[in-house]
């Protein structure tokens, strides 16, 4: 996919010389899915476990780079128009809140979707796929670890994939829209507006919103 940007391609190359790298999110689930690329991701999410030594390494090779640190952390780097969100592993949210041990395969055990359940460690040729092979065999998504900084935004997305992967959810998934729903009476308002600052764009409609919360709990 990168052989035709050539400066994001010896990134990657010269990045997995300073650590072993986790691609796990959109950029590998769409591809596991569909077996093919139809577009070029809109971004390349990857967790690094560092070699001994070589942050100062790390933060050299993203200094040649247009860049800039998020709020949790990480790096979102920007090349030939691509954008890589670089993690460190041991500072995933789930690992640094002690919430699991910092394990590369514990990386697709950390996410609150099952459908975010893939990571593929480019240095090894290993794929960790249970969480998302369990969506596409069950034909739902469903939690895999509750506790996340992110709720609304993962209960948005959750809508988003049910859409367009065809899958349904599970009972734990319902039960946290129904809390939600117990808490804020206008979430259909919350997670369509939440679009426009996440995606740019409007995947879902209000409706579309609407017809979804309310089918959880009808």
């Amino acid at each position: 996919m990168l052989e035709d940007y050539p400066t994001s391609l010896n990134f990657i190359k010269e990045l997995s010389t300073i650590g072993e790298l986790l691609f796990f999110g959109g950029s590998i689930r769409d591809y596991y899915v569909y077996n093919r690329y139809i577009n070029m991701p809109r971004d390349f999410d990857i967790a690094i476990k560092i070699f001994p030594n070589n942050e100062p390494l790390l933060e050299n090779l993203i200094g040649k780079h247009i860049y800039r640190k998020n709020r949790f952390g990480g790096y979102k780097v920007k090349i030939e128009n691509i954008e890589f969100d670089i993690w460190n592993l041991e500072n995933t949210w789930a690992f640094r809140e002690n919430k699991l041990p910092v394990k590369e395969d514990n990386l697709v055990k950390s996410v609150f979707l099952s459908i975010d359940g893939i990571a593929y460690n480019f240095n090894k040729d290993t794929l960790y796929d249970e969480g998302l092979r369990r969506s596409i065999d069950n034909k739902e998504i469903d939690i895999v670890l509750n506790d996340n900084p992110q709720k609304d935004l993962n209960l948005l997305r959750a809508l988003v994939f049910k859409k367009k992967y065809k899958l349904d959810f599970g009972n734990d998934l319902k039960e946290e829209y129904q809390r939600s729903l117990s808490i804020h009476e206008d979430l259909h308002e919350r997670l369509h507006q939440l679009q426009y600052s996440h995606y740019k764009c409007e995947y879902l409609t209000r409706n579309e919103v609407i017809k979804e919360l309310n089918s959880i709990i009808s």
